[in-house]
């Protein structure tokens, strides 16, 4: 007789955004929403817990979350999403943040919350609607990617951005038994 999978290990993520006046750094608003995490998402983790030498021998590495990324589009997340669907650029370049270490808040048991911050001069004259967390890829840098996959991707009201306003996103993953 076949053995059957019945344990679930649930997979949660949830995106707050919290809009501050840029002078005061007080809030004006605060919004959050549990987001979907993509099929491909749940492959990385795979490759980061159990890596084969079949995967190539920096599958761990490259599989690490290392840059949120940020766009247009207000379509509904789906799990099969591959990008986002709409990358907001500025004066031609994209608006992402490189997570480093000091942007990886190791939580509760099994929670991890990343945090991207769009400071009053990063990011102006664009109105956000999406956000996604991405793997490293092949390159550590968020600007030159190659082999990325979109971990997770949420869409929430429109977030317009100026200098008077700073935009910090905080992205909580949690795994649960």
């Amino acid at each position: 007789m076949p053995i059957q999978k019945t344990t679930k290990i649930p997979l949660r993520g949830d995106l707050r955004i919290i809009s501050r006046d840029a002078q005061s750094l007080d809030i004006r608003s605060v919004w959050e929403k549990k987001n979907v995490i993509t099929y491909k998402g749940t492959d990385s983790l795979v490759k980061l817990h159990a890596p084969n030498a079949a995967l190539g021998a920096n599958v761990q590495l490259e599989n690490q979350i290392k840059s949120m990324r940020f766009g247009l589009s207000s379509t509904t997340p789906q799990r099969t999403d591959l990008n986002l669907l709409s990358e907001a650029s500025v004066s031609g370049n994209y608006v992402r943040v490189q997570l480093l270490d000091a942007n990886r808040v190791i939580g509760v048991s099994g929670t991890v919350e990343y945090v991207a911050t769009l400071a009053s001069g990063y990011g102006n004259g664009v109105t956000y609607r999406e956000a996604g967390l991405f793997t490293r890829g092949t390159t550590d840098d968020p600007l030159t990617t190659s082999a990325d996959i979109m971990f997770s991707r949420q869409v929430f009201p429109d977030h317009p951005k100026n200098s008077s306003v700073v935009l910090e996103f905080r992205w909580r993953i949690t795994y649960t038994v």
